[in-house]
């Protein structure tokens, strides 16, 4: 009983240290993130070497960690003198050996809530361990894709570009006015305030045969938007071009060519 005093008591005393050092490395780690997140937003798209940044605020996060235990045995009366300066060495050295050789080691160019293409599943990447890869689809399906496949097929990431392009591949009649069709079409583009002005939509006209002339419309969006704006576009364009009689859209055509007279 007298030794389970003397322990309880003995806790009750680092009762303060433990508080302060979790109050210590809580507001370190939390003034790095806000640094990050700054970073991140304003000058992460100017700078060149991306790299170079995430491994020092990588390293930041570390020594946040080191000092906070070097202070814990400073308080418990420990001489920290040689100890610290060797880790906080051992933790620059370590920082530099991850800058140059991060780039060698494999990696699955994805992270956790990236929206990726890969193997005809499109999805939210939820998970990713030793093995598997977790990812939800749109229509709310779970699937499990081995790293290994992964690293050997082709994987389209739509969370690394903020803006992605919207494709309005249509066929219109030879007989329509071409230059109202292609009009009506950018206007179709430039009037939904999702669509970005820089690239600015264009539209072109792609091929022309019997069945009708192709024209397609490109304009960006932010990639959130994407697929909301893609679906409202294709909407509008086929209201307008229902609703002018100058235009119209050209179905496609299936000719059957007999030869010779059928049997009787």
């Amino acid at each position: 009983m007298n030794n389970a005093n003397e322990i309880v008591s003995q806790l009750s005393g680092y009762g303060s240290l433990i508080m302060n050092s979790l109050y210590f490395m809580v507001a370190g780690m939390l003034v790095i993130f806000l640094l990050y997140k700054i970073a991140h937003r304003y000058l992460y798209s100017r700078i060149k070497g991306k790299r170079l940044v995430t491994v020092i605020f990588g390293t930041l996060y570390v020594l946040v960690f080191v000092v906070t235990g070097l202070l814990v045995l400073s308080r418990l009366g420990y001489d920290v003198s040689a100890i610290g300066q060797l880790a906080i060495v051992v933790v620059l050295i370590g920082a530099v050996v991850a800058f140059f050789l991060v780039p060698f080691l494999p990696k699955l160019p994805f992270m956790l809530g990236h929206m990726i293409e890969t193997g005809g599943v499109l999805g939210i990447v939820e998970s990713i361990s030793t093995f598997h890869t977790q990812i939800r689809t749109f229509d709310g399906n779970i699937v499990f894709i081995p790293n290994a496949l992964l690293m050997a097929g082709r994987i389209a990431n739509f969370s690394y570009t903020p803006n992605r392009r919207v494709e309005l591949k249509l066929r219109v009649r030879v007989d329509c006015e071409l230059g109202k069709c292609r009009q009506l079409l950018l206007e179709v583009m430039s009037s939904d305030d999702r669509v970005l002005t820089d690239p600015a939509p264009a539209v072109f006209i792609m091929d022309a045969n019997a069945a009708g002339v192709g024209m397609t419309g490109y304009c960006w969006t932010c990639n959130s938007d994407w697929l909301s704006a893609r679906s409202d576009l294709w909407q509008q364009v086929v209201e307008v071009f229902q609703n002018d009689p100058a235009v119209s859209l050209s179905l496609d055509k299936q000719e059957v060519l007999l030869s010779g007279e059928l049997n009787k």
